[in-house]
């Protein structure tokens, strides 16, 4: 008997909503195949219930999963599981074929940095999306491996603005090739590319490897020369007469870099100063008041990253990720309410951003609204099984 057939084996198994990878009928004889029994619809004796992939039953979700289905959730006799986990269970697919798309917030879950850092790769090209809906990237699974390089890499000196310079350098050799499958190593903020027995620099000079202990002898410099070296005030208030006059010089773009760079680095006050710069001599935009929004909340000051979330806002009506962070602003500072509005306001411009259905299932829990959570647990799931909040969901189900 093989684990897929274990596993399934004279089990009461029922779905819920649509299924995404097979249809009803295929998936109920795909369940008989295994040793399991498929149920029209969800009784109070079933062991196993499946929760589609692609969207939920018309009828009310919380009446499918009535409170002795929830009662043998939390006594353990009953399993919820998302479709993606039972095919993956049964080898119907695999990982490196799975169409599951991660939001930035996701993809930092997965691999453990702040979600600022995933924004900011993707903004520089160094992840690239599968599809945009409404400014909100949505990327694929190997995006992810590519994110969890980019933090090693970073957490062994590189730097982002660097990486991003010498990767164009070595696109010779690194063309269609994942940042999983460089054997890159770093050296200060620079990065060699190994090449057999030897490294391979960003000017295509070769040094030999001896995975030696000294730094080295290479001919490039490796001072640093970063923006911060020319920015021209060291704080948002302060500018000298000639530090205003190199301002005048800057283009919108040199301010831009300059910030990330300083944002980068951890200077977030300058970092700030250079956003509002651009503010004042260019105009308000969705995205910056967007950026300066996440810099401000980083800094303690809530209240006005909220406002700053509050103008992309008003800038762009379709700018998810800031109606969803304002969001989780709010329901931080203990509006709820207003937290439920700002998530509704998103999903009802794309009912398939999954983070929004996490947060809104979250904020309706605290103010009671358990049966409306259940419908936002239960679709975040669909659209997200694989996601680091996953486990959580499926536990908050099995205790509503």
């Amino acid at each position: 008997m093989n684990e897929s057939v274990s596993i399934l084996l004279d089990k009461r198994i029922a779905f819920v909503g649509k299924l995404g990878a097979l249809s009803r009928k295929e998936a109920m004889q795909l369940v008989r195949d295994h040793g399991g029994i498929p149920l029209e619809r969800v009784s109070n004796d079933v062991d196993l219930v499946i929760i589609g992939a692609d969207e939920l039953p018309a009828e009310d979700v919380s009446a499918l999963l009535s409170e002795s289905i929830r009662q043998g959730l939390r006594e353990g006799r009953t399993t919820l599981i998302h479709e993606h986990e039972l095919w993956l269970q049964l080898g119907v697919v695999d990982e490196s074929t799975s169409l599951q798309l991660y939001t930035p917030a996701m993809v930092a879950g997965l691999v453990k940095t702040p979600v600022r850092n995933i924004r900011r790769w993707y903004r520089m090209g160094l992840l690239t999306s599968a599809k945009v809906a409404h400014r909100l990237p949505y990327f694929q699974f190997v995006q992810v491996q590519n994110a969890r390089q980019l933090v090693n890499w970073i957490g062994r000196g590189a730097h982002p603005s660097d990486i991003k310079r010498q990767l164009a350098d070595f696109s010779t050799w690194v063309e269609n090739r994942s940042l999983m499958e460089l054997d890159l190593v770093v050296d200060g903020r620079r990065l060699l590319l190994r090449h057999g027995d030897q490294l391979l620099g960003a000017n295509g000079q070769l040094h030999l490897d001896f995975d030696r202990t000294e730094p080295l002898d290479v001919t490039e410099s490796t001072s640093t020369t970063a923006v911060t070296a020319t920015i021209p005030f060291q704080s948002e208030s302060h500018t000298s007469d000639s530090n205003a006059n190199d301002v005048q010089n800057w283009t919108r773009e040199e301010m831009l870099q300059a910030a990330e760079e300083l944002e980068d680095d951890g200077r977030l006050e300058q970092s700030i100063g250079w956003y509002r710069i651009i503010l004042a001599r260019y105009g308000m935009t969705a995205e910056i008041c967007f950026q300066l929004a996440e810099l401000l909340y980083r800094t303690g000051d809530v209240s006005a990253a909220r406002e700053r979330y509050y103008n992309a806002i008003e800038l762009d009506e379709d700018f998810l990720e800031a109606r969803a962070n304002l969001g989780c602003v709010l329901a931080e500072t203990g509006q709820t309410i207003l937290a439920v509005a700002a998530f509704q306001g998103a999903l009802s411009r794309d009912d398939s951003y999954p983070d929004v259905h996490y947060h809104l299932a979250k904020c309706l829990d605290e103010i009671a609204e358990s049966e409306q959570a259940v419908r936002h647990w239960i679709r975040f799931l669909q659209l997200s099984p694989q996601s680091p909040w996953a486990e959580e969901a499926l536990d908050r189900l099995g205790r509503v």
